[in-house]
């Protein structure tokens, strides 16, 4: 019987960490809602909302999947977007607002 409980054990471990579903897909879709809504710079309230998840729990599981915060995510990518429009020629005013940089 105890040879049993490791394999039981393990299987759940690798049901939570698989791609189809569990905290990774929560952290699959917050990742996409903040790469395709960056603009708007959505909370974390938001995008809890979006993923079916607390804001506490989103920030604890996107932090260890995603390894930085879910706002220090959006500003990455908020800034990358900006720099590939400065890096293009964009005026930096207007490259402030078509980021969602513009307060």
């Amino acid at each position: 019987m105890n040879a049993q409980m490791p394999l039981k054990r393990t299987a759940v471990l690798q049901k939570d960490i698989t791609p189809e579903g569990g905290d990774y897909e929560v952290v699959r879709r917050a990742i996409e809602k903040i790469s395709l809504d960056y603009r708007d710079q959505p909370s974390l309230e938001i995008l809890a909302e979006e993923v079916g998840e607390t804001p506490t729990g989103l920030q604890k599981l996107f932090t260890r999947w995603a390894g930085l915060s879910p706002k220090a995510f959006l500003q990455a990518v908020t800034l990358d977007h900006a720099r590939k429009l400065l890096d293009s020629g964009m005026p930096l005013l207007e490259t402030s607002f078509e980021v969602g940089m513009s307060g």
